[in-house]
């Protein structure tokens, strides 16, 4: 694993509130004593400008949270991009939020990948794991979306994820089936215990893995509304904050001794001695 001097991947928490119960998330938990909160418009420029002068392959404008709950975030997708010209700028969105109106606002916008996340085939499945959702509305929001990207913009790359959750293989299936046929690619990935803040039967370890250094760590810095930089995306509970951006640069924050040392301590494979990390699975693989 080689350290890069600025990461190649930026997410900032523009916004950061969900509108989504999931069971496979812990953000019901861990932010339900939130306010509502944007990142401030210069603190956001500055770490777009910062971006600007390196080469930062992705920025997501969103980070534990619902993007399209952002009333502005088209304005923080094009600011992004005309600062950052051959960055991918990616969402990830549970698509519950499309109606025509925030669908043309989107497509409108600079945005170059969006990312559905859906689980289940039926309303009892789709509901169980996403809960707060409707099955219908929102399924019948995205398929309406995805017609209207290749009319309007057919330059966009559109994907849909899923988990591997304890849903039957034949509804993975007919769920990717339906998908496939509007053109677009699923993904499917492993349930994360996300740093142990998930207690389910679907993100219990298996035998035979074992850890590798993690490439979050190495390629990716997160950004929370309040500039805070927090270790990754599965630390819902800000347990270990590296540094804040009102006070330092991106390049600073990456290159202190907080992070170097969780990244000398990934390389020497002393996962147990760090916070998180010791309960984490994302960077576990088979063993064979």
């Amino acid at each position: 694993m080689i350290k890069k001097d600025f990461p190649s991947s930026v997410q900032i928490q523009t916004s950061n509130k969900c509108n989504a119960a999931c069971r496979f998330c812990p953000y019901e938990i861990t932010s339900k004593n939130e306010d509502f909160q944007l990142m401030d418009w210069n603190l956001y420029k500055k770490i777009i400008d910062e971006c600007s002068e390196h080469d930062v392959k992705t920025i997501h404008p969103f980070l534990m949270s619902e993007p399209l709950l952002n009333p502005n975030l088209d304005k923080y997708i094009n600011y992004a991009k005309e600062k950052n010209q051959k960055t991918t700028i990616n969402i990830f969105t549970n698509g519950s939020l499309l109606t025509k109106k925030n669908s043309e606002k989107l497509l409108n916008s600079k945005i170059d990948e969006v990312i559905f996340s859906f689980n289940g085939a039926t309303k009892e499945t789709y509901e169980k794991e996403m809960k707060n959702l409707d099955f219908e509305k929102t399924k019948e929001r995205i398929t309406n979306f995805i017609k209207l990207a290749k009319e309007k913009k057919p330059s966009l790359q559109i994907a849909v994820h899923m988990l591997k959750l304890s849903i039957e293989q034949k509804e993975v299936e007919i769920i990717k089936n339906y998908w496939n046929s509007l053109g677009v690619a699923v993904h499917l990935h492993k349930f994360e215990n996300r740093g142990g803040n998930v207690s389910a039967e679907d993100a219990v370890s298996n035998q035979g893995v074992k850890k590798i250094p993690c490439s979050r760590l190495f390629n990716q810095i997160y950004i929370l509304a309040n500039g805070d930089v927090i270790l990754c995306c599965v630390d819902w509970k800000k347990e270990v904050i590296l540094g804040n951006l009102k006070e330092n640069s991106i390049k600073e924050v990456w290159n202190n001794n907080k992070y170097k040392n969780y990244q000398q301590k990934h390389l020497e494979g002393k996962y147990s001695e760090l916070k998180l990390c010791n309960v984490c699975n994302y960077n576990e693989v088979l063993e064979n």
